[in-house]
């Protein structure tokens, strides 16, 4: 090797060395953007992420007679935190409904809008009197603000302030049971 092309590596090297060091010094928050755990560089630990608490709301389809019937729940969900017992456990009121094409859904029923508890409007008229909207069909209405949304359009909003549709449970259909297993990631706002 001649003289000017070792030293044209050894600058390579020396210029190489601090973008190399600024790129290891991000891979830790990087891969906890990736998959969020409990320590830093712990890819292969717990996740941090909620979870579900039991017991697990669980229905059978004799719990659903009819089209667009809707029962109220409680979600546990638990937060890993640094306490004492190492968690804090969460009650998310939920909403799951049977649509009319035999689907059940289930949501939350705290409204994105400023987080209050929405109702389950089967009337149209009802809507219409107490909403300010006459919709379609059953909705789910929030009494804050008045932002309603249609459950047969998954959750659109179609009336009032809110700016999305409320957080959907995941529904997991075992048998003739469904159980509600996890909520969608998100926060009220």
């Amino acid at each position: 090797m001649t003289e000017g092309v070792l030293r044209r590596t050894v600058l390579k090297t020396a210029a190489a060395l601090p973008l190399a060091a600024t790129f290891g010094l991000l891979a830790s928050p990087f891969l906890r953007f990736l998959r969020p755990t409990l320590k830093p560089l712990d890819v292969l630990g717990q996740s941090d992420q909620p979870l579900a608490e039991p017991p697990i709301p669980t229905y059978t389809d004799k719990d659903f007679p009819e089209p667009w019937t809707c029962i109220p729940f409680m979600f546990n969900q638990k937060y890993i935190e640094y306490n004492p017992e190492g968690k804090e456990v969460r009650k998310i009121p939920g909403y799951i409904v049977k649509l009319p094409t035999g689907d059940v859904v289930a949501y939350s029923r705290i409204c994105p809008h400023l987080g209050c508890i929405f109702n389950f409007v089967k009337d149209p008229e009802e809507c219409a009197k107490g909403y300010n909207f006459k919709p379609a069909g059953p909705v789910f209405a929030c009494p804050c603000h008045l932002s309603v949304y249609d459950i047969a359009q998954a959750g659109k909003v179609v009336s009032g302030p809110a700016p999305r549709p409320p957080r959907k449970f995941e529904v997991k259909k075992v048998g003739s049971s469904y159980e509600v297993v996890s909520l969608e990631a998100g926060s009220i706002a």
